[in-house]
């Protein structure tokens, strides 16, 4: 946002420069008018294919655009696009240069964002003869034909137990694997998650980047995009380079237990000339790395993509289904799977693709063209270093070329010779011409037979659905109110100033700047800036967040002050858009105002859901989910396989939560596990509105319109829970295990306080506290467990004295069970520690001041905003010996308690707004800890050390690790 208002400085000189680059030398295409600085950005929108094809039809099939300061041309017919992609083919060869290839693609040495050069065409000429050409698609044949059985045998599977399968991820998977295996030999590795470096890579590639757009605002670097490419670029060239020194010490024809992949094949054309007639292009190591990154980015996730789009129209077209299937039955037959060499004799699949194909390109853009020179075409001037885009999906659904352009109609392709190679100009999904795609035939094979086997093998039925899109594109019109909020900074700047004027001594702390207060210094780890900041301005701090006063606490002392001697002035929360939002009002529990409903309210979920005896209640749940990750474990053990033990813990306790709260781990009609955690980071995300509230009405950061969203698919989803719940009530179903949905159903209707019938509890009550008990375990207690295990890898003794704890209580003829919990002394000050150092709220749930109060000599006024730093508490050196250190016998011989009656340590909070399910996440977290560490002994992948293991956190509504804990389990329990 600072940069955003430094910003305002280049506004004068971009609106010179934009009146000189409007001047024309010929006549210009039409186009709508631009706007200063941003040009036409803010009429792309969120779809920007569709948004085109709408001005096209105003202003036609050759028109001008400014995309902020740079000049594009918008190609939308069949006629115009073989204007631009044959006639002046030559012309419109090149690329624009953006920031990802720059940075990803080694100063653009790969192949799909180079400059048309003598060097482009040479590594063109490489990937077409020797990674693409039809002998090595070929070669990769057993490979995708080993996949795509996995992919089977997983589906018959899930057919036999009649399970609902999530068809766009087990798509999407296939893909990875396919493409990993054949570029890189490997579809994973235990030192980098090789998955989420290429998802990284995809979006920050994909990514709407301002500085592709507007140059000058590359040096703000505004959307933090320029930080995240340096980062990414080190570690994916790190990968690369690993895999790389891998290959050159076991070569393929040295090693005849592997296949042959891309690097291999890279490597061994490398110091050789490109070009036989020209040795000064020669083949190098970062072309190498080049080359890798465009193949896999090129089939990442197109593939998937087409034949999740043909499936979806069959689906709805079931006599189209039923005619593929019958070709399959005539070609195939029922005794075996597709083959390769059926797709030839499969004419109706053939063009079952290239309906799909011309009704949904995967690239419905296209990579966009640059003009080499000044140009005129159809009459119309472009000149040098216009961008050029090809609207293949608005070519594809043309009415003057197509019949009936917008219905699936495969047989519109029967008894023609219409070609998706690019050679008719009415269908372009790989476009055409010297830019065209040069891995057609990898990919039209790819589609092609694992469509055939999906509709081959299977019927398929479909399921109500409620679509939630949760995740959306960064708008351009949320881009455009950002520059716009710029005109309020100079009213903020007063208020700033009134704001300032206190009514007693305050509290020390750093000197706020104008508009944004403090909030440039809390950094991506605020915990660890506001300890720091601490050290400098003592334990009761004052800062500025945006327009919000705010005190920050982080001593033993001053957090008793707080949190008891002065509890009920700081017993209130601030109010935050996303629990106005998701809370129906601050209706629930962690988010309410102090009040006499909120009192009431704890009482409610006191006594009726995380009591003694409820936590007891749901043991055999939890008894029965961790036994489950246990035998995967186990399964896992018995083939030496490195596990993601984050991952694992994640799901489990996530399974745990949603059967214990709701009664299901899944819906078929809703996508439980996404709802949530998209709830969970809108409840944890940094809203600018809640700090600067005249922000709130330009929604500058699109999260307003996300917790819209979330909001109301959150709502139905309950709806439908409370509905199915009231109609089968827990005592009419003996089959039905009781859940927090029972309980508080057993409520609605009667008074909160049996003192005062003004407040029932209501359905809107149930729906914020269901809310509330999700968000409160989702992954707070699966944090812990990792932390725990983290510290215990790191420090094998204390493995070893938590293990014989274990041998001598338990044994090792059984697992633990929770009975054993009290007896086991030693896991006790392990969680202990564990909480110490790593908090799963390092900052709690943020309190506010109810009135005008001093303490310790310093005012604080009313509505301030209270943070208790428990991170830096945990931490002090003055409460705690070698406080940097993990040490479990500190807690050795002493009461030091996590409940919130001893100041030192504070995870759970104190007093009045303290957590109350603390018995709940202190039973679960002991007793997976057990277990984990009782049945398994835990092995480092490829001989990393203790000393080695990433330590470093991430900051959001809980504290995670960075990187996921990758480690191998082996099985120590007798047989």
């Amino acid at each position: 946002m600072l940069f955003q208002a430094l910003a305002i400085i280049f506004i004068t000189l971009s609106f010179i420069v934009f009146v000189f680059q409007n001047k024309h030398h010929g006549r210009a295409a039409p186009g709508p008018k631009p706007l200063p600085i941003i040009g036409n950005l803010h009429m792309l929108g969120k779809l920007p294919h569709r948004s085109l094809q709408s001005l096209a039809t105003k202003y036609g099939p050759i028109m001008s655009l400014k995309l902020g300061q740079v000049p594009a041309i918008v190609v939308s017919s069949p006629q115009t696009a073989e204007l631009f992609l044959k006639t002046h083919d030559t012309v419109f060869a090149s690329r624009p240069k953006i920031q990802a290839s720059d940075f990803l693609c080694h100063g653009s040495k790969g192949l799909a964002f180079s400059e048309y050069s003598a060097y482009w065409r040479n590594a063109r000429k490489v990937c077409t003869l020797q990674l693409l050409s039809a002998s090595k698609v070929e070669m990769f044949a057993p490979l995708r034909r080993e996949e795509l059985g996995v992919l089977m045998k997983s589906l018959k599977n899930s057919a036999e137990s009649g399970e609902v399968v999530d068809l766009s991820q087990l798509l999407g998977e296939l893909m990875e694997n396919i493409v990993f295996k054949m570029v890189l030999g490997r579809d994973k590795d235990d030192r980098f998650d090789l998955k989420w470096l290429i998802y990284e890579v995809m979006n920050l590639v994909g990514a709407f980047n301002l500085a592709d757009y507007m140059p000058w605002l590359g040096v703000f670097d505004p959307q933090g995009l320029t930080r995240r490419l340096k980062k990414l670029t080190k570690l994916f060239d790190e990968f690369l380079e690993k895999i790389i020194q891998e290959h050159e010490s076991n070569p393929y024809d040295k090693d005849k237990n592997r296949n042959m992949d891309f690097v291999d094949i890279l490597l061994s054309l490398m110091y050789q000339p490109s070009d036989l007639q020209n040795h000064q292009n020669v083949i190098d190591r970062t072309n190498v790395k080049g080359i890798i990154l465009d193949m896999i980015t090129a089939a990442f996730d197109t593939s998937s993509t087409t034949v999740e789009w043909a499936m979806s129209q069959l689906l709805r077209h079931p006599t189209v289904m039923k005619r593929l299937q019958q070709e399959l039955q005539h070609v195939v037959g029922m005794k075996r799977n597709v083959e390769e060499n059926d797709l030839e004799k499969l004419s109706y699949l053939n063009m079952v693709v290239k309906e799909t194909l011309r009704l949904h390109p995967v690239a419905p853009l296209l990579l966009p063209r640059e003009c080499r020179e000044d140009v005129t075409v159809d009459g119309y001037f472009i000149k040098k270093n216009s961008r050029v885009i090809i609207n293949a999906w608005t070519i594809g659904r043309d009415p003057k070329v197509w019949d009936k352009a917008e219905i699936f109609d495969p047989t519109r392709f029967e008894n023609n010779n219409i070609d998706v190679r690019g050679k008719d100009f009415r269908i372009l999904p790989f476009g055409s011409g010297r830019r065209g795609c040069p891995g057609i035939h990898l990919g039209l094979t790819t589609v092609s037979l694992v469509l055939a086997e999906l509709v081959h093998c299977f019927d398929w039925e479909k399921i109500l659905t409620l679509p939630v899109k949760l995740s959306i594109g960064y708008s351009f019109t949320q881009m455009l109110l950002q520059v716009l909020a710029i005109l309020f900074i100079t009213l903020s700047f007063i208020i700033f100033v009134f704001q300032n004027k206190h009514h007693g001594r305050t509290a020390p702390g750093p000197k706020p700047l104008p508009i944004i207060g403090n909030l440039h210094m809390l950094g991506k780890l605020p915990h660890r800036s506001l300890q720091s900041l601490a050290k400098k301005y003592g334990p009761i701090m004052s800062l500025k967040l945006g327009q919000v006063p705010t005190i920050v606490v982080s001593s033993p002392e001053t957090a008793e002050l707080f949190l008891k001697t002065h509890d009920t002035v700081f017993a209130s929360r601030p109010k935050i858009q996303a629990s106005e939002f998701l809370s129906y009002g601050s209706k629930g529990m962690a988010f309410s105002e102090y009040s006499a409903y909120w009192r009431n309210m704890r009482k409610v979920c006191t006594l009726h859901l995380l009591s003694a005896s409820k936590v007891e209640m749901f043991g055999p749940l939890r008894r029965e989910e961790l036994g489950v990750l246990v035998k995967s474990l186990k399964n896992c053990a018995e083939s030496g396989e490195v596990v993601d033990l984050s991952q694992l813990l994640g799901e489990l306790m996530e399974n745990i939560v949603f059967k214990m709260v709701l009664g299901r781990a899944k819906d078929d009609r809703f996508n439980f596990k996404l709802l949530t955690h998209e709830v969970m980071n809108l409840v944890g995300a940094f809203n600018l509105a809640d700090y600067m509230p005249w922000l709130g009405v330009f929604d500058p950061q699109g999260i307003t319109r996300r917790l819209k969203k979330a909001a109301k698919s959150f709502d139905e989803l309950m709806e439908q829970i409370i509905q199915e719940h009231e109609s089968n009530l827990y005592d009419k179903d003996e089959n039905h295990n009781m859940d927090f949905v029972d309980i508080l159903l057993s409520l609605v209707h009667q008074p909160i306080d049996l003192q005062n019938h003004e407040d029932i509890i209501e359905r809107t009550n149930v729906k914020a506290i269901i809310l509330d008990m999700i968000a409160a375990a989702f992954d707070t207690s699966s944090t812990t467990i990792e932390w725990a295990m983290s510290q215990l890898l790191r420090h094998p003794s204390m493995m070893k004295r938590l293990q014989e704890e274990l041998e001598h209580v338990v044994g090792m003829s059984r697992h633990v069970v929770e009975n054993d919990l009290e007896k086991l002394s030693y896991l006790n000050m392990v969680v202990k520690e564990t909480l110490r150092l790593h908090p799963v709220a390092p900052l709690l749930i943020p309190r506010e001041c109810r009135e005008d109060v001093t303490i310790d000599g310093y005012f604080i006024k009313k509505k301030s905003r209270v943070i208790i730093n428990v991170w830096a508490i945990g931490r002090d050196p003055k409460a705690w010996d070698k406080a940097e250190i993990f040490n479990p016998t500190r807690f050795e011989n002493n009461n030091v308690d996590v409940r919130g009656n001893d100041f030192k340590i504070l995870p759970f909070g104190s007093g009045r707004r303290g957590c109350p399910g603390i018995h709940m996440g202190l039973t679960t977290i002991s007793l997976i800890l057990a277990e984990l560490v009782h049945c398994f002994d835990w092995v480092f992948p490829l001989g990393m050390t203790s000393d080695e293991l990433d330590m470093e956190e991430i900051f959001g509504l809980t504290t995670p690790r960075k990187k996921h804990l990758l480690i191998r389990p082996v099985y120590r329990l007798a047989a």
